[in-house]
Parts: structure tokens; C-alpha cells; sequence
């Protein structure tokens, strides 16, 4: 009963709060996807921040989902909100003033990635569909941007989304999940693309050594492509292991470089959360190579900025991408990129430039062989997804910008 009461009371408060407060004008508040450590959700919150600032927004403030969270590497953030309380204890006071918070600003943004279907966490998932309600009780413009929804959501989310309240508009970065989140909501769903697409490439110390060593690659014909494994991996296929997956790409990467012996790898860690990080994983593989291809590969190092990571890739011929993220910064630059897909979250991104077939389930990675002849099918006709890369590029940008009218 308590319970009961209080969200009663706390709607009540909600609509209060919106109808009485007085908004920063020209101000959006945002919900990142979780805290800093992976650079896909920085490039997310970069991006859609320089883009909204760019539109004339003047004041942006960003919800933290822990006291410790540091977004400074972020410019043009203006304040920071933490909600400790509500996404550790589910603490009812906290809500209270995150009501009062949201009517301190015209709009309310939930970058939604992909973390509203559950598969992370269905309990993350269903925090922030509550917020994205709560924020709509205060009458202010609300919106879940730039997100995947893949085939198999927790029905519980699903539920939760299907209830959320009408003036909460729905904009999906994929036509894919356009089509699952229509089927399942019933309600009309917005198609974009993912935000970072939109995210600029910068210069900067790391990537001024990168591409001093790619320089020295290319004088002597090397042909420099990225590698990505993605930890992640290790934490959702329990047949996968570190071991496993570092002896898969140990093993891949030497018949690479035994059908191209031109070619040079460039270790490209995209997240660098937990003990068993990217950069971990990168580090493994490069000390399991042989002499002869550690002298002709290198690990970007970390931490760096994903405006950085976008314009080192701009510099490569071909990539072999974990991350959805990395993939994004590489086909936003024209880059060919292959994926290991452990969501189907990379279905939906490849449709956008109709190309197909360009993704390895986790399962295969493991395979003898499976692996390098993923990778040199398409290597092979790099130059030709690049020319289909750039046919569709500007129709995905467009989409993009879509996240932020």
C-alpha cells in the first residue's frame, strides 16, 4: 500500500513540478546509455551533445548513474545530475528530485543504444523506461533516440514500452528494429540511424602517433586494418572463453597474414570496462603472435577519445570490428568493416547500406579457419563495399540527424 501511495504522490508531484517549473530555455537534459568506459556510448554522448549544441541548445545537462561518473571528457556539458540512489537502492526520494530536476529543462532525451530491451540487464532496462514515464509525467517533451531492439526482448520491457505513455516519442536507429518495435509496441516508431554517425573526427596526440606509424607502414606497401575482439564475447557465450578467444585470433590473424603478407594489424580496444577489457584482450593477442607480425602490429592506446578513434580509422583499408560502435566510426569514414556479431543489433546497421552477409555469429568465431576466411571473403572486395559504402552514406546521415528535430 505504501507503494502504491507514494507513486500516486509522485506523479502527482511530476505533473506539479512540469507545470510550474520555469525551464532553461533552449536546455535538454540527457540519459547516456550507462557510465563512461565504453567509447561506443561516448561517441553516443559526444556526438548528440556537439550536435545539439550546433542547433543553438545552450544548456545541456546529463544524468549520471553513479556519483563517481566522469563525463568530462565531453565538452559542453553543463551540469550533472547523479542518480545513485535510484539505480542502486531504488531510493523514492531521489525520484522526487529528478521530477523537480526535468522541469528545470524544455526537453528530456534517453539515448537508448542498446540497452532497452533487457539484454544487458532487464532490470537497467526497466529503470529507465521508468524515468523515460517519469519525464513524460512533467508534460516535457520526452524521447528514447537512436536504438536497437533485438529479436528476442525480455517480455517484461516489452510490456513496460507498450505502456509508456503516448507523447513519448520512439526513434529506432535501425529499419530492423523500426519493424520489432512496431510488431511488438503497436505504435508508430521513428526510423534514424545511430546518432554517432553524426559524431566529427579530431586530431589529437594518440592518433597523430597512430598515423605516424601507419605512414611507416604504407612507405614500405603495407596494407594497415584494424582488429577488434570484443570482450564481451567472454561474458555472454560461456563456450568462449579469453584463452579461446585469443588462440581464435591468434590463429586467424597469422593465415591473414599468410595470404597477404602486406598486410599490418592495428589493435583497436573499444572499451575499456572491467578485468577483462578490450584492451586486455588486445594485449593477449599481440604477446601470442609470432616475432614477425608483432613487428608489424601495434595497440592503439587507451584511454581514447572515439573522435580520435574515428579519425585514425579514417586512415585504414579494412576493418574487423567486435563493436557496433567502432563499425559506425568506420563506415562513417567509408570504411569496409566486417563484424563478429553477438547481437543482432549489426543486422539492422548493414541494411542501411543494403549489404548483407557481412557479420560472423560468436558460435563460428571458434572454428578452425572460420575465422580468417570470414575476414579475406571480404577483404578481397573491399574496394567495392567502399564504393557501396559511400553510395548510401548520406541518406544514413540524414537519418541521423533525425535523433535531433
Amino acid at each position: 500500500m505504501k507503494q502504491f501511495l507514494l507513486s500516486i504522490f509522485l506523479k502527482l508531484y511530476a505533473q506539479w513540478a512540469g507545470a510550474t517549473g520555469k525551464p532553461y530555455p533552449n536546455s535538454v537534459l540527457l540519459l547516456p546509455p550507462y557510465s563512461p568506459g565504453s567509447y561506443g556510448d561516448a561517441a553516443v554522448v559526444t556526438s548528440f551533445v556537439e550536435n545539439l549544441a550546433s542547433r543553438g541548445i545552450e544548456r545541456i545537462g546529463l544524468i549520471k548513474y553513479q556519483d563517481s561518473d566522469d563525463w568530462s571528457s565531453v565538452n559542453g556539458i553543463r551540469e550533472t545530475f547523479s542518480l545513485e540512489d535510484y539505480f542502486h537502492y531504488e531510493a523514492w526520494k531521489i525520484r522526487f528530485s529528478f521530477c523537480k530536476k526535468i522541469s528545470e529543462y524544455e526537453q528530456f532525451f534517453i539515448l537508448g543504444t542498446d540497452v532497452m530491451d533487457g539484454y544487458y540487464s532487464p532490470k537497467d532496462s526497466l529503470e529507465r523506461i521508468y524515468l523515460t514515464e517519469l519525464g513524460a509525467q512533467t508534460g516535457r517533451p520526452t524521447r528514447i533516440v537512436s536504438f536497437s531492439f533485438n529479436a528476442h526482448p525480455i517480455p517484461a520491457c516489452v510490456t513496460a514500452l507498450r505502456h509508456l505513455s503516448p507523447s513519448v516519442h520512439l526513434f529506432s536507429r535501425d529499419p530492423v528494429s523500426q519493424k520489432r518495435l512496431e510488431s511488438h509496441l503497436q505504435r508508430p516508431v521513428t526510423l534514424t540511424a545511430d546518432i554517432a554517425f553524426l559524431l566529427r573526427p579530431r586530431e589529437g596526440n594518440i592518433s597523430a602517433g597512430i598515423e605516424q606509424w601507419i605512414d611507416e607502414q604504407q612507405k614500405d606497401n603495407g596494407i594497415v586494418v584494424g582488429i577488434n575482439a570484443n570482450h564481451v564475447l567472454v561474458e555472454k557465450f560461456s563456450e568462449i572463453t579469453i584463452e579461446k578467444l585469443v588462440k581464435a585470433y591468434q590463429e586467424a590473424l597469422q593465415e591473414i597474414h599468410a595470404a597477404y603478407p602486406d598486410i599490418r594489424f592495428l589493435f583497436i580496444p573499444h572499451d575499456i570496462r572491467g578485468d577483462a577489457s578490450d584492451v586486455v584482450i588486445a594485449e593477449a593477442i599481440f604477446r601470442t603472435l609470432p616475432p614477425n607480425l608483432q613487428q608489424v602490429s601495434k595497440i592503439v592506446p587507451s584511454p581514447c577519445h572515439p573522435a580520435e578513434i574515428k579519425h585514425i580509422v579514417s586512415r585504414l583499408s579494412f576493418v574487423l570490428s567486435g563493436k557496433m560502435h567502432l563499425a559506425i566510426a568506420c563506415l562513417s569514414q567509408g570504411v569496409p568493416v566486417a563484424c563478429i556479431a553477438y547481437q543482432d543489433k549489426f543486422e539492422g546497421l548493414f541494411q542501411h547500406f543494403e549489404m548483407e552477409d557481412m557479420s560472423l555469429a560468436p558460435e563460428e568465431l571458434l572454428l578452425p579457419g572460420k575465422l580468417s576466411q570470414f575476414f579475406l571473403k571480404r577483404f578481397n572486395k573491399k574496394e567495392n563495399l567502399s564504393a557501396q559504402i559511400q553510395t548510401h552514406l548520406p541518406r544514413v546521415l540524414q537519418l541521423a540527424e533525425k535523433n535531433l528535430v
